[in-house]
């Protein structure tokens, strides 16, 4: 059974914006406290069964379908993500006592072998 999400591009760079946000807000002082403002926006977009994930530090394999990645510098073993230009991002449907989940965005990485950043 396939199931069908629709999520209008608006609500993917909503989402994209807020994933933004919270990185620069991780780089910065929080005096203003905005990271709860953040959360409250991350919990409201959950309650319509919408969430992003940062694969920033995962291990990357070319199977996975979640991530579609570039390789920086000259190695090819032991990837691992370094940037993250978008997040993933996945809509969940709860079904009765069911849940389906599926990748609305695939997350744009870039990896590098964990061999090239180790001295």
């Amino acid at each position: 059974m396939e199931i069908k999400f629709h999520v209008p591009r608006s609500i993917l760079v909503a989402l994209n914006q807020l994933y933004e946000m919270e990185q620069k807000l991780k780089k910065t002082e929080d005096p203003a406290n905005l990271q709860r403002n953040v959360g409250k926006m991350k919990d409201a977009f959950q309650e319509f069964g919408l969430a992003y994930e940062d694969p920033m530090g995962q291990p990357f394999k070319e199977t996975r379908t979640d991530l579609e990645a570039t390789i920086s510098g000259g190695g090819t073993e032991n990837l691992i993500v370094v940037e993250v230009i978008k997040p993933i991002i996945r809509a969940t449907l709860r079904e009765g006592a069911g849940e389906f989940s599926k990748i609305i965005q695939q997350g744009i990485v870039v990896v590098e072998s964990r061999n090239e950043t180790t001295p």
